[in-house]
């Protein structure tokens, strides 16, 4: 009499496998066709990740230097889009920001840093820690995360290199939620903490500190 067979193992579960957001980030330059686009012309662009690769898009400027006019209607935006991720509703823009124009030249130097930026960034990201990213009080805790970062970019601040570590927290906590990857997350939450350290540190003993950077910073442009 013959053995049954031993039951088939269990199916490897498959990873997931998402689209590059780079990719649709670089739509955006067939989009514009060499022409200056509004941040509502933006979004109907990027719906298809939702607002989320918007917040990514309109943090991405910050720690490029030289692209003005844009820290104030670029960091209330973020703002008032991660205050509906909080509060887990529709995020609703005013119209002096859907109507705000974005120049092509600003687009082209733009969109190809935060392209290669993200090229390296995906090679690295997979879903992992999801407890992390999953679930509504992820989302809203993520959501308050992104309003602290839009406020501080939203600031006029006088001290320098304030804009690079908030924004970076941004990209990082969008980029961890669209690719459910918990570890990045938590890298955007802690340059959170560290962008509010550090000017709290300015506040605190920038009266010391400014002699100080601007011996470094001269030692600095002397490389060049």
């Amino acid at each position: 009499m013959s053995q049954p067979k031993p039951p088939p193992p269990p199916p490897v579960p498959v990873e997931e496998v998402l689209d590059p957001i780079s990719a649709d980030l670089r739509g955006l330059l067939e989009a514009a066709d060499f022409k200056s686009m509004t941040i509502g012309q933006i979004e109907t662009h990027l719906k298809s990740r939702g607002y989320a690769l918007l917040v990514l898009f309109l943090a991405a400027p910050f720690p490029i230097p030289n692209i003005p006019g844009l820290s104030t209607p670029f960091g209330i935006a973020i703002m008032m889009i991660g205050f509906a991720f909080l509060t887990r509703r529709r995020p609703l823009l005013p119209d002096f920001i859907l109507k705000k124009e974005v120049e092509y030249p600003t687009l082209l130097r733009v969109i190809p840093f935060v392209a290669r930026f993200m090229e390296r960034l995906e090679r690295y990201m997979k879903p992992r820690y999801k407890m992390l990213v999953g679930g509504p009080i992820n989302k809203s805790f993520i959501g308050l995360a992104i309003t602290s970062g839009g406020l501080f970019l939203a600031l006029p601040l006088p001290i320098p290199l304030t804009n690079g570590p908030p924004a970076l927290s941004i990209i990082f906590l969008v980029v961890g939620m669209l690719c459910r990857d918990g570890l990045v997350v938590v890298l955007g939450y802690i340059l959170g903490i560290f962008s509010w350290v550090y000017l709290w540190l300015w506040v605190k003993f920038g009266y010391f500190l400014w002699p100080w950077f601007q011996e470094f910073w001269e030692y600095i442009k002397s490389w060049f």
